[in-house]
């Protein structure tokens, strides 16, 4: 089996770095007039053509209606194409001719974007195709890039979501999980080795050890997010659904995914927040569990919540809403703190917001702009073991997968009711079964206050940021923070600390921090 996982279009000869976790990836180079093409990933790449495309995708295809992108060669020019969700983040650079699927590469002018900045830090991540720098923009989903050495020209594609027949009446649950379960059966069929189901508390996960035929071929593998990891209901709904279907199954124990910072921005950049550094010390301990061999498939839930529940996001009114897309869990700042200069804050909100406010009343169709406008940051549940060496497939990120999942009626769909009864009619209702465990979700907390975080440059950083608040960030995670060494140390009085609300005081500090120590290391990338 062979995967491209990344490129890179460039006018110069670059020495490139994207083998992060020593993986073995593998990185094919061609000449197209005055451009180099890389292209990384997983085993013979050149293989990866489909109809004269070189394709994103696993296993291989070339719909733009499922997790993909395609990179043709026209002439002495390249064409680049995204697939109906932007699953796959894609960067460019205009003014010097770069696009690449690592925003660090497009890097070269380090201009800050004021609206960019503004809307990084309320979102948390990078949102209506810009970046924290002018030059860095990404692709919006479902359009094309045209490179030539003197030019990159974006186009947009009418979105297949916004036309009438997207949703049309109602799908019956027994037709939606056929379709997901075949899906996955022919994903079993096209290879022979093991099946590495990431199996949390949640519905997502579930449904697909539910769906998996051959339940021996699945290794589970999970971690836990309560201070004490084996009592976390993830753990504890985990094991007792591999007891279930007799899959093979491990915890995973998190200590140090802080440690993993470098690795982490190396992927993502500047495009979001420090963020998914726990689950590359997921995979790290996954492949030295020793269980996984070469040519492994992971199965992923990502954003199935987001299509099978009805009702989950607020409502976007007007275009201050906008935010609701965000869905960033408390991972922001309050923009109060910013020093900018004046500008025409909103610009690229306003332009969103006036070509799809009519659609957004629609709690479906808000359902893809949310899953659109967080895939930027989503995107690290496919791309991270990818980046191990991983070939990854999902069902969720399938056009007539999730068109379907929406088009059950909305009272089934209201707190999962159709999956909870399929859940129930195959003995794997965890919930009814009242299991013993913890639903604090303390993961951040207990790790951080164990570990050493590098403090906010205030000699840059104090240019775009109030000053007094870097400083209360910084002294807030600092090693030899009073609360923070008895938190460590004592475990009688941890427990009055939290009372007190230390807990709250450190996980917003530590949430800020992520935003502003990753715009701060891209304005320090390659010094």
């Amino acid at each position: 089996m062979n995967k491209i996982i990344g490129f890179l279009v460039i006018k110069n000869f670059v020495d490139l770095r994207f083998d992060f976790f020593n993986a073995g990836l593998t990185v094919f180079r061609l000449k197209i007039s005055g451009l180099h093409v890389y292209l990384w990933g997983i085993g013979n790449i050149e293989k990866c053509i489909v109809n004269q495309s070189y394709s994103l995708s696993f296993p291989l295809h070339d719909s733009l209606l499922d997790r993909n992108v395609l990179l043709s060669i026209k002439g002495d020019r390249i064409v680049i194409e995204n697939d109906w969700l932007g699953s796959i983040p894609i960067f460019y650079n205009k003014n010097e001719i770069i696009i690449a699927t690592l925003p660090n590469l497009c890097l070269v002018n380090k201009n800050v974007s004021p609206d960019g900045l503004f809307d990084f830090c309320e979102f948390g991540y990078s949102v209506f195709e810009q970046t924290v720098f002018e030059d860095v923009r990404f692709m919006r989903y479902y359009s094309k890039l045209t490179c030539s050495e003197h030019e990159v020209f974006v186009e947009y594609k009418d979105d297949p979501v916004l036309k009438k027949n997207f949703l049309s009446g109602n799908v019956s649950e027994i037709e939606v999980i056929d379709l997901i379960k075949c899906c996955i059966n022919n994903l079993e069929r096209g290879f022979s080795g093991h099946i590495v189901i990431p199996i949390s508390g949640g519905y997502d996960s579930r449904l697909l050890a539910n769906l998996v035929s051959d339940k021996s071929a699945i290794l589970g593998y999970t971690y836990g997010v309560s201070e004490n990891q084996m009592e976390s209901y993830e753990v504890v709904y985990a094991k007792k659904l591999s007891e279930i279907f007799s899959i093979r199954w491990r915890q995973i124990e998190l200590n140090s995914f802080n440690d993993y910072i470098e690795d982490w921005f190396g992927l993502y950049g500047f495009s979001t927040h420090l963020h998914g550094m726990y689950h590359i010390e997921f995979y790290k301990k996954i492949l030295e569990s020793g269980l996984v061999a070469s040519e492994t498939v992971l199965l992923s839930g990502i954003v199935g919540d987001a299509w099978s529940d009805y009702g989950k996001f607020k409502n976007i009114d007007i275009e201050k809403d906008l935010i609701n897309l965000g869905f960033n869990h408390g991972v922001c700042l309050d923009t109060s703190i910013l020093h900018l200069p004046s500008f025409n804050a909103g610009n690229a909100r306003k332009i969103f917001f006036d070509n799809h406010i009519g659609f957004l009343k629609d709690d479906r169709i808000k359902s893809v702009f949310v899953v659109r406008a967080k895939m930027i940051l989503l995107s690290y549940l496919t791309q991270v073991p990818e980046y191990f060496g991983m070939f990854v497939s999902t069902p969720f990120l399938n056009y007539e997968i999730v068109r379907s999942i929406l088009s059950i009626n909305d009272a089934r769909r209201y707190k999962r009711c159709w999956q909870t009864d399929y859940f129930a009619s195959t003995g794997s209702d965890l919930e009814r079964m009242k299991l013993s465990c913890r639903r604090d979700n303390d993961l951040d907390y207990s790790v951080g206050t164990k570990q050493h975080f590098e403090p906010i440059d205030t000699s840059i950083m104090a240019d775009y940021f109030c000053i007094n608040r870097l400083n209360d960030i910084n002294f807030a995670l600092k090693d030899d923070n009073f609360f923070k060494k008895i938190v460590q140390k004592q475990m009688s009085i941890k427990s009055i600390i939290k009372l007190i609300g230390y807990k709250g005081y450190f996980i917003r500090n530590l949430n800020q921090y992520y935003i502003i120590k990753a715009f701060e290391k891209g304005l320090k990338y390659g010094r």
